[in-house]
């Protein structure tokens, strides 16, 4: 039997409202020859029983049922079973557009690419939509010496976020899988190495693969218990991988910045949010104020960074003066103003 020419790899877990669209979506792609990995990640629900109805209905789709290890280890099960010429992923809550990968098969055949990429729609609850443009400027083929130099602001251009925006020439991944202690964005640090292992990379600017915000996740609390873990361990992995690829230098500020413009701020939001007495809110802030990554960001970025907006100037501010009580009094207005703005 021929190898496919896209393996598609979906993972699934408490996802059985969404992965009849998902699934139908796939088996209506206009590029015939796929084959479509459903990877039942231990879901308690329905959602691997809907797979193997689609499964038995099509030849093309097989059913991976494994214990819960969480997205990467449902990726990596797929990455490993999958025979295409390209990898490509879907999110089994997700859906895609009939022509997403053999537009992507083409742009990768016609410009012997390694990784191909597209733009997305964000999809609220009532359908409404909105165009995410790609995250590299589109319709050239980018070489790996100009990939290599883009990895260096890699944060700032967001390239490195989303794995089911792009396909990979499976040859070109050589054996790279996700990180599975890693729970949190696993996009970020697979997508470092595979851009970094790529000798072309090219983007179009179309719409193909349908991001759904899920709408349970207004009524779940905001509040991750594991978060700081989670990111700590994130950025060891792409300090790691930059270390590894002699880029440490070369990428400190990115990463930096990254870290006081949108992580240092979620850690201290989810600090916030958490039900506990306001004491234990603030002394967790200050220990956040102690972690090596968190040190070395809010040393190294200047509080008038250019990426800087005003409100994360001020949380820089605060941290460079270490004074937690005032952080904590500070994302507690930001709640408040945003519930009333919401409430209006």
């Amino acid at each position: 039997m021929n190898a496919p020419l896209v393996s598609v790899i979906v993972p699934m877990y408490k996802t059985e409202p969404f992965i009849e669209e998902c699934a139908v979506s796939l088996t209506k792609q206009t590029l015939r020859d796929i084959e479509i990995i459903f990877v039942n990640d231990g879901s308690p629900d329905q959602s691997g029983r809907i797979a193997e109805q689609f499964a038995a209905e099509d030849t093309r789709i097989r059913v991976i049922h494994k214990e819960n290890g969480g997205l990467s280890s449902a990726r990596n099960a797929g990455i490993k079973a999958a025979r295409g010429r390209y990898i490509g992923f879907a999110d089994g809550d997700d859906y895609v557009a009939e022509t997403m990968f053999e537009r992507l098969y083409e742009e990768a055949e016609k410009n012997r690419l390694d990784i191909a990429g597209c733009g997305y729609y964000k999809e609220t609850p009532s359908k409404e939509r909105t165009y995410m443009p790609p995250s590299l400027p589109p319709g050239r083929v980018f070489t790996a010496a100009e990939m290599t130099a883009l990895l260096t602001r890699a944060h700032e251009h967001r390239f490195i976020w989303y794995v089911w925006r792009y396909i990979y020439r499976r040859e070109a991944l050589q054996g790279l899988l996700f990180h599975e202690d890693i729970r949190f964005a696993e996009d970020s640090p697979f997508n470092l190495a595979a851009f970094r292992q790529a000798s072309r990379v090219k983007v179009i600017d179309e719409g193909l693969y349908v991001y759904r915000e899920n709408p349970q996740s207004l009524t779940e609390t905001p509040f991750k218990p594991h978060l700081d873990d989670e990111l700590q361990k994130q950025y060891e992995a792409k300090m790691a991988f930059y270390e590894a690829n002699g880029l440490t230098d070369a990428c400190r500020d990115d990463i930096d910045t990254y870290l006081c413009k949108h992580q240092i701020p979620m850690l201290i939001a989810n600090a916030c949010a958490a039900p506990k007495p306001s004491h234990q809110i603030t002394a967790h802030i200050g220990r956040i104020l102690t972690y090596d990554m968190v040190k070395t960001a809010v040393r190294s970025t200047p509080c008038r960074h250019k990426q800087l907006l005003a409100g994360e100037r001020v949380v820089l501010g605060l941290c460079k003066m270490r004074l937690p009580l005032l952080l904590h009094a500070f994302f507690e207005r930001k709640t408040k103003e945003k519930g009333s703005a919401e409430g209006a």
